[in-house]
């Protein structure tokens, strides 16, 4: 019997931490931006890679539990090659934002890195992003650009 009762006890206390808000773990404020350019030598050593700096810079303005991000970066083989994208973001796993790009244009799960940073993993049908003239879209089961570590930026983009 006291096996059962330990065991509802793990179990309920748990609840709190597979509710907990990771928005503030990750965006305690405004000026909380991450972002990454990457260097000739990895390019060159990841030839299918083709986002060449990317970044997120939070947005409060949407309601609550929730939170928007732009997402800005530059990318290879494309005119211009600049990307920008907007995504609103909850909650997920404890620990995680599931996120979702603005216009059904795919989803990705940020989650924590080393050194402070946060990870970027594609969702399963990609991300895609305004580019002039067209779109990019970053594909979750092929090329180099399925998974972004990002650090903290001193200033947002």
């Amino acid at each position: 019997m006291k096996s059962y009762i330990c065991a509802a006890i793990l179990t309920f206390s748990a609840i709190p931490a597979a509710a907990e808000n990771a928005i503030p773990a990750f965006f305690p404020n405004e000026a909380s931006c991450y972002g990454r350019s990457y260097s000739s030598d990895h390019l060159n050593s990841h030839p299918e890679q083709r986002v060449t700096m990317l970044a997120i810079a939070p947005d409060f303005a949407i309601a609550h539990p929730m939170i928007g991000l732009w997402i800005v970066g530059s990318v290879r083989g494309v005119p211009g090659g600049d990307i920008e994208g907007y995504a609103y973001c909850e909650n997920g796993a404890p620990g995680q934002l599931d996120c979702g790009m603005e216009g059904d244009a795919g989803s990705f799960t940020l989650s924590a890195a080393k050194n402070g940073g946060v990870l970027i993993e594609v969702g399963r049908y990609g991300m895609s992003f305004e580019a002039n003239p067209d779109y990019v879209t970053l594909e979750s089961h092929r090329g180099d650009d399925r998974s972004f570590i990002l650090q903290p930026l001193a200033n947002c983009p």
